[in-house]
Formats: C-alpha cells, sequence, structure tokens
C-alpha cells in the first residue's frame, strides 16, 4: 500500500512521530514517501532560522522516499504553505493520505480525496492547552478562525482526526468546533524494536560501570532541553536534600543557553555532586542507553516523548499533569495503565514530594519492580508503533 505523508519538519534521525510511522509502515512492507520542509535542522525549526529557501530536493533514507518543499509563504512561523502539492499528490496515488498537524496544503488533499473518493485522508493534531493558545489573540484568532477556518473544509473529508493526547481532544473541541465522534487518540509512541536492542546489548551495566553506580543502588533518569517549565531543579533539590550517595540522577540533556539565569542555577546545583551525572544533549542511541542504566525516570513537568521512551525501556515514572503558569493539565492518566505512574500533586512542594516517593521506593524495590512491570506491559499494549500505525490504517484495511 502507498502511504504519503506531509509534515513541516522531518529528520530521521530524530525520535519523532513521523520518523516512526515511516519505520513501521516500512517494516510492515508498505511504501512511504513523506513531504516536509528543507528545513534540516530542528533548531533552525523550532526558531524560525531558515524559512525554508530552496529548490525541491528528493531523497531516500532507510524507510522512506523524502521530497523536501521550500515554503511558499511563512507568517510569523505561525501559518506555512508548501508550494503547491497537488502535482505530487496526484503521481504518488496513494492508498493512504495523511495530513500531520493542520497545514494549509490540506486544502489540496481535500481537492483529490474529492477526485478519488476511495482514498482515505486523516491527520493528526498535537497542539492542546499546555503548549498552545497562550493568549488571546492565538485562541481566537489564529485557532478560531484562521486554522478553523481550514479544518472546517477539510472536516467532510477527513476519516479521523487523531490528537496525540487527551488534552488535544478537549482543545479541538473548544476551539474548533470538532465532535467527539471525529477524535481518537492516537499517542506518541516508542521504538520497542530498538528499545529491545539496547535491553539486550549491555549498555546498562557498561554505563553504570563508567559512572561509578554501584549494584543495588538507585538510579534516576531526567533530560531533554532543560528549561523553567520542565522544573528540573525540584527533582536536584529532592535528590540533595536526601543526601544519599547511592541515589544517583542521569541527566541526558542541557539547559537553554538563551536563559543564562537558569543555566548557572543548574550549573551550581550538580557541581561537585558525585552523585548527579551530566552526560549532555544525547543523540537517540544515548537517550536509550542512559535509560537503561536507570531504575526509575522522574519529570517534574511539561510533558515530552520521554515518558513513552521512559515506559518503553521498563522504567517507572514520576511526572506532573499541570503546567507552569496555569496553562492547563496534561492528563497523563492514559499512560498509567498499570499503575506505572506516580502522578505528583499540584499543591505542595514538588520538591518534598519527590524526595518521599524517591525514598519509599529506594526502599521498597518489590513495589518498583511491580511498577517496571507495568511500563513494560503499557508500553507493549499502548506505545508500539505496531499497533499505531494499524490505527491510521483501520480505514484502508480492506485495501490492503
Amino acid at each position: 500500500m502507498k502511504i504519503l505523508m506531509v509534515c513541516e519538519f522531518y529528520d530521521e534521525s530524530l525520535e519523532y512521530q513521523e520518523n516512526l510511522l515511516a519505520k513501521y509502515y516500512a517494516l510492515a512492507g508498505h511504501d512511504v514517501t513523506i513531504v516536509t520542509s528543507t528545513i534540516r535542522s530542528i533548531q533552525d525549526y523550532y526558531h524560525d532560522r531558515d524559512r525554508g529557501k530552496g529548490e525541491r530536493v528528493e531523497e531516500r533514507t532507510a524507510h522512506a522516499r523524502i521530497i523536501r518543499l521550500p515554503f511558499r509563504y511563512n507568517f510569523l512561523h505561525r501559518i506555512k504553505i508548501f508550494e503547491p502539492i497537488s502535482t505530487i499528490v496526484e503521481e504518488e496515488k496513494p492508498d493512504l493520505l495523511y495530513f500531520h498537524d493542520i497545514i494549509p496544503n490540506i486544502l489540496e488533499g481535500v481537492r483529490y480525496v474529492k477526485r478519488h473518493p476511495e482514498c482515505p485522508m486523516i491527520m493528526d493534531y498535537h497542539a492542546d492547552s499546555t503548549n498552545s493558545g497562550a493568549n488571546w489573540l492565538s485562541r481566537r484568532v489564529l485557532h478560531g478562525v484562521i486554522r478553523k477556518a481550514m479544518l472546517d473544509r477539510a472536516r467532510p473529508y477527513l476519516k479521523k482526526i487523531f490528537p496525540t493526547v487527551p488534552a488535544g481532544t478537549e482543545f479541538l473541541m473548544k476551539y474548533y468546533g470538532v465532535s467527539e465522534d471525529e477524535i481518537e487518540v492516537l499517542p506518541l509512541g516508542t521504538d520497542q524494536e530498538f528499545a529491545a536492542q539496547i535491553l539486550a546489548s549491555g549498555a546498562r551495566e557498561r554505563i553504570r560501570a563508567r559512572l561509578g553506580i554501584g549494584e543495588g543502588e538507585l538510579a534516576i533518569f531526567t533530560g531533554g532541553k532543560l528549561t523553567p517549565l520542565k522544573r528540573t531543579e525540584d527533582l536536584l533539590a529532592a535528590v540533595d536534600s536526601l543526601n544519599d550517595p547511592t541515589i544517583h540522577v542521569i541527566v541526558a540533556g542541557t539547559a537553554d543557553a538563551t536563559l543564562a539565569d537558569y543555566s548557572g542555577m543548574i550549573e551550581r546545583m550538580t557541581a561537585g555532586k558525585a552523585n548527579i551525572h551530566m552526560v549532555g544533549w544525547q543523540d537517540r542511541s544515548g537517550v536509550y542507553e542512559y535509560m537503561s542504566a536507570a531504575d526509575l525516570a522522574i519529570f517534574p513537568a511539561s510533558q515530552s516523548v520521554m515518558w513513552q521512551q521512559s515506559l518503553g525501556m521498563e522504567l517507572p515514572l514520576i511526572v506532573s499533569e499541570w503546567i507552569t503558569g496555569n496553562r492547563g493539565v496534561q492528563h497523563v492518566g492514559y499512560l498509567n495503565r498499570y499503575n506505572n505512574l506516580i502522578i505528583l500533586d499540584p499543591a505542595p512542594s514538588y520538591t518534598t514530594q519527590i524526595a518521599d516517593h524517591i525514598r519509599r521506593l529506594a526502599d521498597d524495590r518489590a513495589t518498583l519492580a511491580h511498577m517496571a512491570e507495568g511500563a513494560r506491559k503499557t508500553a507493549a499494549e499502548l506505545l508500539d508503533y505496531t499497533i499505531i500505525c494499524a490505527t491510521t490504517l483501520r480505514y484502508c484495511n480492506q485495501r490492503v
């Protein structure tokens, strides 16, 4: 079957949804083409440093044919329109047309589906109140008028809209008027095949030996781009308050260089601490390998794909559903199928709560092991991309 995906950014080396969908579609024997921008650096994409200048480029990765197009229009990094894709869609003759988020070119997809009603079209959606709609102008104009107008035209031709988190369902219903029966949560998953390879590779023993983490000592993983929203300082303060050299923290990430005060605080909190291991920014393999060395993952705030990766690496999680600044709730209960998560209470001190949970789990390894088994089962049942891909193919199974 031929699958055509359209997304604003694509880098196969990263652990993004588009990458893993392409991988697992290909593993299932499907032919995948991805239309994306000419931007190749995720930092350039996030900071809008490269507006997609250049010519059309075609390349082949291990799992997909990639067609890179410049943006014809980029308004304040909010509304981006590719050069026309109609000819590409006609040439590809896809069996599934998959748009990632509300891209204006989705209207070209609508025109194709009108001419070829046998081709199902779906869309996923990554926005919710914790990462979008921060002010009235964004909520009521960008989402409530501009993007809503595009989605309204596409909705009659979309077989399903897939928010990646439950909060996305609420956002779509509130600001876009989408009905509940049009929506199904399609969670960000984890690369179970790769996780199994890392778990079997001996990386755990090698890394723990290199870092000086003894057998039986507790190792906690955290990481990502360290910003005030993630509240990593609460975890560091909690471990410091325990004053236990057998409890370690592995921090796979770096503080945002644009936040000098915050970066300096993290440096001061970790300086000279033998049980705090600042291992820096890691590529995909590095993240999974350092996770394999841990017994527990703690992310005090700001949900990221590292939460799913941690579950895929059989790590219990301690997390918070709340976002600093009253930006909403992330509703992570869907990841807690087998009591594999501890969700922090927003009222008391995060530092005190985290310290109490770490102490309890360090002393009660049976509960920790039970949570780890729950993480394994949750990942296998919910976050495996074989299952996620099958969900997206439901509307064209008759043509597989």
